[in-house]
């Protein structure tokens, strides 16, 4: 790593912040082979620094690393050009680029404010200095203005500006630092400047530098003692300083990230050739994980008119836990989020459907977790309830396979008993509608007889299903005898032909058939309320402020922590909710942050997915119907499927 002239003061935290995403880095096609590092932007243009190609009369090489001296250029496509800037004092070149070292560039949004560094004096034994300028209307620079921090006594190097905070971030080995080279910063107005102070908690005994503000996070490089090895890239977010991990630094020099983007940039790394030239490389964050949105749409299969009201359960097939159970909304929708599903991984839900007046029903489908995008269900399966009408009959949509007797017998067999549960399943969800129970014969034998023997299978069906519902008087029956042929078999007359077995089979049936439907046009379905959430008792996480208030902020206790443990969510919020033990009613709320929204569980920690499903079970019953088990281990939350391996380990 180039001109930069070791414990931390706090514990780095072990893990990656960046767990959530695989690190896909390429080499930058524009590399050179000699030293390339410190991209910045200006504007919408990229720059580099690399090698001098047109040094000061024979100055050419640092005489102690014996490698060119740098210059910025502009980035275009794969090649680098130049940087000229235009001044509006000379109308010639800025003079950006000395004959010694010059370092990284630093701008503002529009592009019209730029902080640089280099060497401005006339030999190679001058500090390295900051000087900014001001780019005009006619898109012309200013004469570069030194800051103020600038001395001929130690180095002054590495601006970054943080122009949402008006904040100008800087390195210096001055006196009065903790180590070699340390992060200053600076307020910074556009015209004046405040007094610099070192930058808590990141500076160290060895080397700090390359400053980088992004998303309320500061990105810096250093070469502490708990490296990797060399350089290593870090960052700090709310005063907690963690080190990048092994997907962005090697036991090489890994420095100077920025940004493009959330989830692309560059970093600089000499990891390529064992340490000996810097190199450019971009770098892609791939989703390993992903929130899903599911949108779901009831109608009614004829009208294709919106159901509201319609009583919903989706269940995990793979898990069998509830992940959902409430009721559609007016139009006939429903949501479901859910959070942090590994990317790609494919998933088979049950959804239960079952309103008054229509066919229930119970489908399965099938998604695969690719992106944020919302999954519109209705694509994926039929949706779509039948509603109920007299005179129906519910075979087919109960899917019932025909219920056969023997020949000359009454007696249930065991293949028409299971058919006969599903018609009881259908009327205790049903509980109003009257069924009649119809019984066929085929045609052999006197009509008289088949007549009474139709009547003795109705009534053998009729008593099963009677002593299974809650009013029996919903179902009667009726022996039809062969007057209702479903097979053209006749057995008497000069007409009488010859049937299969088979034939004479399929006219020996049972029917159902509804004869009354007894419903009420206004529903009135108790919707999930609000109620006190139970707490798991042994399992609080809470403590009091002076003013006896819940502080529901704090972190897990160690024992909690330590291992596996399950917790059920209730709520996820863009915006951190200010007193959530007032909103839930409970002092037992644990609050935890994933991919800038705030997550809420109530009841503590459990020690086993099957007290978590309880306690799911509990939530839901009291007002919560998207209440759902998530997992952590060692505090990183992880998925039901791995909380399960490690469960069995």
């Amino acid at each position: 790593m180039r001109f930069f002239l070791t414990s931390l003061l706090v514990i780095f935290a072990s893990s990656s912040i960046l767990a959530q995403y695989d690190v896909q880095l390429t080499p930058a096609c524009f590399n050179t082979s000699f030293d390339d590092f410190g991209t910045r932007k200006l504007g919408d243009k990229l720059f580099v620094l690399s090698a001098s190609k047109d040094p000061c009369e024979d100055i050419m090489m640092d005489p102690y690393t014996k490698k060119p001296y740098s210059d910025l250029y502009e980035v275009e496509g794969c090649k680098t050009k130049d940087a000229k800037l235009i001044s509006a004092e000379t109308k010639g070149p800025l003079n950006i680029n000395s004959c010694y070292f010059d370092g990284p560039i630093s701008s503002n949004t529009a592009g019209n404010l730029l902080f640089f560094t280099n060497n401005a004096g006339s030999h190679e034994y001058e500090k390295l200095t900051i000087h900014y300028s001001t780019k005009n209307d006619k898109g012309e620079w200013s004469k570069p203005i030194p800051v103020p921090f600038n001395n001929d006594k130690y180095n002054v190097t590495h601006p970054f500006y943080d122009e949402k905070n008006k904040v100008l971030y800087f390195v210096s080995d001055m006196p009065g630092g903790l180590g070699g080279m340390d992060i200053y910063r600076a307020n910074f107005d556009g015209k004046k400047f405040g007094e610099k102070e070192l930058v808590r908690y990141v500076n160290s005994k060895g080397h700090d530098c390359f400053p980088y503000m992004f998303d309320n996070k500061l990105y810096f490089t250093s070469d502490a003692f708990n490296t990797m090895g060399g350089y290593d890239l870090f960052v700090m977010e709310n005063f907690e300083v963690k080190n990048m991990g092994d997907k962005f630094n090697t036991k090489y020099d890994d420095l100077a990230i920025m940004f493009n983007d959330k989830k692309s940039g560059y970093i600089t790394s000499n990891r390529a050739n064992m340490g000996v030239t810097d190199d450019i490389y971009e770098f892609k964050l791939i989703d390993l994980f992903v929130d899903v949105q599911l949108a779901y749409v009831v109608k009614d299969k004829n009208s294709l008119e919106p159901l509201k009201d319609v009583a919903v359960k989706i269940v995990d097939d793979s898990t069998g836990l509830i992940l959902f159970q409430g009721f559609s909304d007016d139009l006939g929708s429903f949501f479901q989020r859910l959070d942090s599903l590994p990317m790609n991984s494919k998933h088979k839900f049950k959804i239960s459907l079952e309103k008054e007046g229509y066919v229930s029903k119970d489908v399965e489908f099938a998604f695969t977790a690719t992106d944020t995008n919302v999954i519109n269900v209705g694509d994926l399966v039929d949706l779509n309830l039948e509603p109920l009408s007299i005179d129906m009959i519910i075979n087919e949509l109960l899917g019932l396979k025909t219920i056969y007797y023997d020949f000359d017998r009454a007696d249930l067999r065991a293949d028409a008993i299971v058919e006969l549960d599903k018609v009881v399943n259908f009327m205790n969800k049903h509980t109003k509608i009257e069924i009649e129970l119809g019984s066929h014969t085929d045609c052999r034998g006197p009509k008289i007889y088949n007549l009474d023997l139709s009547n003795r299978r109705a009534l053998s069906a009729a008593n099963y299903i009677k002593a299974r519902i809650s009013n029996p008087n919903r179902i009667s029956y009726k022996g039809y005898g062969e007057t209702k042929l479903k097979v053209d078999c006749p057995c008497e007359g000069r007409s009488r032909s010859a049937c299969s077995e088979e034939d004479n089979q399929l006219n020996r049936r049972t029917e159902f058939t509804i004869k009354s439907l007894n419903i009420s046009t206004e529903l009135n379905h108790v919707k999930p309320k609000a109620a006190t959430a139970i707490p798991s008792e042994g399992n609080r996480n809470f403590t009091f402020n002076e003013d006896n208030e819940a502080d529901f902020r704090i972190s897990p206790i160690t024992d909690e922590s330590e291992g596996l443990v399950f917790r059920v969510q209730v709520e996820s919020s863009a915006a951190q909710i200010p007193n959530a033990t007032v909103k839930y009613q409970t002092q037992d709320v644990y609050e935890y942050q994933q991919d800038n929204a705030y997550k809420y569980c109530l009841g503590g920690a459990f020690k086993t997915l099957k007290e978590a499903v309880a306690f799911q079970d509990k939530m839901r019953q009291n007002g919560y119907p998207q209440a759902f088990v998530i997992a952590f281990n060692q505090g990183k939350r992880i998925t039901i499927e791995q909380a399960k391996k490690l469960a069995q380990q």
